[in-house]
């Protein structure tokens, strides 16, 4: 018998699997995909302080991409924009990070079996006591890690008692592509006027397709290379973000050659209520761990798989892998990471009721450059006072501006309630927690 099985060798999954095999004990980590398919072939955006604060070196060489020197945040009208020369973020390339993070896990003693899809956790009574392969095969372990993203194989299949909700509002799932593409020397010349954007300047329209979306583009004219991202609503679309991207580029009249990219559905929202059960634990995507300010989760991965970690070997050195057990997991996760993904999600409920000209004067006259790159390091807005000539253009719209105040309260409201976890599972004080959420989430709605 195994003491834990991972199933999906994400960040989240080749995390946890690492560190608690590092400690000693039987690892078993599987993905339904072979070895050399590992990891979303698409770039992502990952807050740099990160890689310090869980111990895992940075990304470099091949891991990454360049990230330009100046970016620009458009309203939909292209009128008013945000420009920051600073880059909280490292661009990284998923899959080659992923496949180092699988090899971190396996020399630390984690196992790993490729091609091998999960089909449900495998039950003795309330508890999971392993999974059950797609082939049948029963593997048990005494605790189960669904790392497995937005499918969330074993979450969906968890008995109708668990306290672990099976299923979320599919509104929030965001169809995301992103790729870069090559262009030959007479092609190249064309592409920054087709496209209307400045060489190595990052330019992100939001709003364009309303509520929470984005269109970005950045020329590198000494590689000659494109990068493109696109990112809205799948509820509110007929096609995928892969499938705009290509018409995109017919519509453009261009072609080159696309030489990484890949892209998926990403379930934008807070982390669920519940993210441990008899047994088992989530993290990544299928607790939904995506920031919503910047729809990378990353992060967030890397921060749930260390404290499963922890969490798993103290519950298995004693010998006792309950609900009540695990539970510290979930508490120190929601009180802190938890709390900002709160905090930003007020960003997505935000933009989900705005029309473009709201996006525009937000954009114009309220945000200012170090409200983005909070939000991309995943940091509370804060009072910049280089900021404050910036602020008080907003004044030209009382109410709008009133309005973008009271929000900004009501997610701090949000996210001192997250901080405010139950730090041991009791069904009650769940319920109290989630009043409070509810109310919190209504002051937002009704704003």
């Amino acid at each position: 018998m195994y003491d834990l099985i991972v199933t999906g060798a994400g960040c989240a999954g080749c995390v946890t699997a690492e560190r608690t095999a590092q400690r000693g004990f039987k690892t078993l980590v599987l993905d339904r995909q072979p070895s050399g398919n590992l990891g979303h072939t698409w770039v992502n955006g990952v807050e740099r302080t990160v890689f310090d604060r869980v111990g895992i070196a940075m990304p470099s060489g091949e891991e990454t991409m360049p990230s330009p020197l100046v970016s620009r945040l458009l309203g939909p009208s292209g009128t008013h924009y945000i420009e920051t020369t600073s880059s909280p973020t490292i661009e990284v390339r998923m899959s080659v990070f992923a496949r180092r993070l699988l090899a971190d896990a396996m020399e630390a003693g984690a196992e790993f079996r490729e091609a091998t899809p999960v089909a449900r956790p495998l039950m003795e009574g309330d508890r999971v006591a392993g999974v059950v392969t797609a082939s049948g095969e029963e593997i048990p372990a005494r605790v189960v890690v669904d790392a497995s993203g937005w499918e969330a194989v074993l979450r969906r299949e968890l008995p109708e008692t668990s306290p672990i909700p099976r299923e979320f509002d599919e509104g929030y799932m965001v169809t995301a592509w992103r790729e870069q593409r090559r262009f030959g020397p007479e092609e190249a010349a064309e592409v920054p006027r087709i496209l209307d954007i400045p060489p190595d300047v990052n330019v992100s329209r939001v709003g364009w397709r309303g509520g929470y979306s984005v269109l970005m583009l950045h020329w590198d004219p000494r590689e000659s290379e494109l990068d493109i991202l696109v990112g809205f609503s799948q509820a509110e679309s007929t096609e995928s973000a892969g499938e705009y991207v290509r018409n995109f580029f017919a519509e453009k009249g261009l072609g080159g050659e696309r030489i990484y990219g890949g892209g998926g559905l990403i379930p934008v929202r807070r982390s669920l209520d519940v993210l441990v059960d008899h047994g088992i634990l989530l993290a990544g995507d299928s607790a939904c761990m995506v920031i919503p300010a910047h729809g990378s989760g990353v992060a967030s991965s890397l921060i749930a798989g260390d404290l499963a970690a922890r969490t798993i070997a103290r519950c298995l050195r004693e010998n006792d892998t309950s609900r009540e057990n695990l539970w510290e997991y979930a508490a120190s996760y929601q009180r802190g990471r938890g709390a900002l993904m709160a905090y930003f999600d007020v960003t997505r409920g935000l933009t989900d009721n705005f029309d473009q000209s709201d996006m525009d004067m937000l954009v114009g006259f309220v945000m200012t450059p170090g409200d983005v790159e909070a939000g991309l390091r995943a940091e509370p807005l804060g009072i910049d006072l280089k900021d404050a000539m910036h602020r008080l253009r907003s004044l030209r719209h009382p109410i709008f501006t009133t309005r973008f105040a009271w929000l900004a309260s009501a997610a701090l409201t949000l996210k001192k309630a997250y901080e405010d976890y139950p730090k041991r599972y009791d069904p009650n004080q769940l319920e109290e927690w989630r009043g409070r959420i509810k109310r919190a989430r209504k002051r937002l709605e009704t704003s």
